[in-house]
């Protein structure tokens, strides 16, 4: 049978068809059982808790609790495409298409096929008066505050880092509460955002011009994701104007922490940074995950970004390169307009009205669900140094292979006893990164084994590299030319000498990359689609985006000369 991963999840045979497409920027790498059963299943049961309310869900669509949307395979997360289509089936005006196109966009996933219960007319009736509610919307939906005020009392409820290791389990345990709510909100405004972007879609397509979506939904100004980058800048224009600061940076990255700390010179610069950290220290790469590095426990990552804009000789204020946005969202509306049906016009005026109130709040339920890790993650750390000091692993991070329940406490008390079984589930986890997960999964018996993937992973043959002249083609993120030479990065910590003006190539993006989008003169991406992250902040900060390119990080040379279309959803390699 070969050997799978410690958490796995079974595949619903009524709902079987799962993707990485998405969930790769939300779940990078390999689940760990601590994030799996103290986030993940809560975030299930939050997403179908914001689906019923939405009138999505009907009676009978599953047969447990045990997570379905957010599936596990082969150590990875996958997101469910059969079920998510059902929201473009039962929501009056959608279709599975403009679901896919929104949410996934890449991987050419099989084709909708309708089946005995998808459709609901009493589900497509609750969703038209919730869809008509929210095109109405004229403000911040009002799940957003609630998100707030919830976040702020699980953060007054942090104990100190010295209690006692039941006080500090206690505490951990509570998070799944927590983020079940967290995620309704999260999830309400997601789904949300895709509908309305569903009828600006439609109307583009109505009126031939499908390339005037861009347009509709650029920059909306207030984004959450976007403003990391910004508030970053910032901090580098301060390494830039002190000779002092820079010569520390230029000796690297490693050390600079204490390096900065001994220059007087840096002071202000230091202050800056440390302001920075505090407001938003909680993101990083994988920050869905509880053990994941974040800005706060790992500054070299934000000191990386600094290093690449400090060295910028121009401004890079976003608000340079956006130019005339809103002229040209009036005007692809009223492109647009003259070629709806009558009762099609009021819904689609109200949806350009109501789309940034939702993408805004899309953006900030998404960040408030990562604060939320915030105090839970430092908890968890401080459970796992102490395991440490009581002879356990010194790799903190790997503490989160343990059950969280059934076998972490056990690991406070006896950490000796569980090092064996830790050390086996590391070198396990190590060969699951090792390998590419199936973009797609549709049964049981497709859950691949370790043995199974690495054979496939030599089988593969290698990916040829594009020549000059060759066009790649992928989805339209945020219109514009550029072009550059290519700068291939895969992990945000180490940029790999990309400088500014350069066009970021990457495997995937989540907040820990917003600040390499900035220097950065377009952003190529291998996955990606109207909603993914790097598409929403590309178009905050003005850069031409280009995502689901197919295999870009393999395929497209570093340091190539390429040209990117986000109009087009095309890159060009020029030599």
């Amino acid at each position: 049978m070969g050997t799978h991963w410690i958490v796995e999840g079974e595949v619903d045979p009524r709902w079987p068809l799962n993707t990485r497409g998405n969930i790769g920027e939300v779940f990078p790498e390999v689940l760990t059982q601590v994030t799996y059963h103290l986030g993940v299943k809560p975030a299930e049961a939050g997403w179908r808790q914001g689906f019923d309310e939405m009138g999505i869900t009907k009676s009978g669509d599953f047969s447990s609790d045990e997570p379905v949307i957010i599936g596990c395979y082969g150590g990875y997360g996958y997101l469910n495409i059969s079920y998510l289509r059902i929201v473009g089936v039962r929501a009056p005006g959608s279709s599975p298409e403009a679901i896919d196109l929104s949410l996934f966009g890449e991987g050419d996933p099989p084709p909708y096929e309708a089946r005995p219960g998808d459709k609901s007319i009493g589900n497509s009736l609750k969703m038209l008066r919730y869809v008509l509610k929210a095109l109405g919307t004229k403000d911040e939906p009002g799940c957003v505050e609630d998100s707030r005020q919830r976040l702020a009392r699980f953060r007054a409820a942090q104990p100190s880092l010295d209690v006692d290791d039941a006080a500090l389990l206690a505490f951990l345990h509570r998070f799944p509460d927590e983020m079940q709510l967290q995620f309704r909100n999260h999830m309400i405004t997601t789904f949300t955002t895709s509908i309305v972007t569903g009828v600006l879609a439609d109307g583009t397509v109505a009126a031939g011009r499908p390339e005037l979506l861009t347009d509709l939904t650029a920059a909306m100004g207030d984004v959450a994701s976007a403003a990391y980058s910004q508030a970053l800048y910032e901090v580098s224009k301060l390494a830039a104007a002190e000779p002092a600061v820079g010569a520390a940076f230029d000796q690297g990255v490693d050390g600079l922490g204490d390096r900065l700390a001994a220059i007087d010179e840096a002071g202000p610069f230091n202050e800056a940074f440390a302001d920075f950290i505090e407001r938003y220290g909680h993101r990083g790469p994988n920050d869905w995950e509880m053990s994941a590095r974040t800005w706060e426990n790992t500054p070299e990552l934000a000191y990386a970004a600094i290093d690449v804009m400090r060295q910028s000789e121009h401004d890079l204020d976003p608000s340079a390169r956006l130019g005339d946005v809103e002229e040209k969202r009036t005007a692809a509306a009223e492109a647009v307009r003259p070629h709806l049906k009558f009762l099609d016009k009021p819904n689609f005026d109200k949806a350009v009205g109501a789309i940034r109130h939702w993408v805004r709040g899309r953006e900030a339920t998404r960040d408030l669900c990562i604060q939320l890790y915030l105090p839970a993650r430092r908890v968890f750390f401080e459970l796992a140094r102490r395991g440490a000091e009581r002879g356990g692993t010194a790799n903190l991070r790997d503490v989160a292979l343990l059950h969280p329940y059934d076998e972490l406490p056990g690991y406070l008390e006896d950490p000796a006893a569980y090092l064996d079984e830790l050390t086996e589930r590391v070198a396990l986890r190590d060969r699951f990164a090792a390998i590419e997960p199936p973009f797609f999964i549709t049964s049981q018996s497709e859950v691949p084994s370790i043995e199974e993937l690495e054979a496939a992973k030599a089988d593969e043959a290698a990916v040829a590299a594009a020549d000059a002249g060759d066009v790649l083609s992928g989805a339209p993120g945020c219109a514009g030319k550029a072009t550059g030479r290519a700068r291939v990065v895969l992990d945000p910590a180490d940029p790999a000498g990309m400088e500014p003006g350069d066009i970021l190539v990457a495997p995937l993006t989540d907040p820990a990359w917003t600040p390499l989008f900035l220097p950065a003169a377009a952003v190529v991406v291998n996955v990606g689609a109207l909603m993914s992250h790097a598409v929403i902040v590309s178009r905050e900060l003005g850069i031409p985006c280009v995502v689901a390119v197919d295999g870009a990080t393999d395929r497209i040379p570093d340091g190539a000369m390429i040209e990117v279309d986000g109009t087009a959803g095309t890159v060009t390699v020029v030599g």
